[in-house]
């Protein structure tokens, strides 16, 4: 699975969350705000109460629409392509993928002052 790096809530860093299942449904949950999105689709999924004056309280899980700009992965004889998604059709997630959420690991090599 790929999908955009910042969450479509609030930019939290979606590569430090935990994969986990919900409901039959693999999803990652994002580290700030524990929010669950589909790894498959994107779809922001809650858990809404059936009846709150019924006892036991009975949950369930509800989408909140895609939410998350996913990627097509694809393996062709042991290498992994990953095929950016560039529909025009905004999504929420599109908010956090610009230049100041950016980030990139870059090998720095610092100077010795002894030379």
């Amino acid at each position: 699975y790929a999908m955009d790096k910042r969450c479509y809530h609030s930019g939290g860093e979606l590569q430090n969350g935990d994969i986990e299942e919900f409901n039959g449904r693999l999803c990652i949950v994002c580290p700030w705000h524990k929010y669950k999105i589909t790894l498959a689709e994107g779809e922001g999924l809650y858990q809404a109460v059936e009846n709150p004056r019924v006892k036991p309280i009975r949950t369930y899980w509800c989408s909140k629409g895609v939410k998350q700009r996913v990627h097509k992965v694809t393996e062709v004889g042991g290498n992994i392509f990953v095929t950016l998604n560039d529909s025009s059709k905004p999504i929420e997630s599109d908010v956090y993928q610009v230049e100041k959420y950016r980030t990139v690991s870059l090998n720095v090599q610092t100077p010795n002052p002894r030379n």
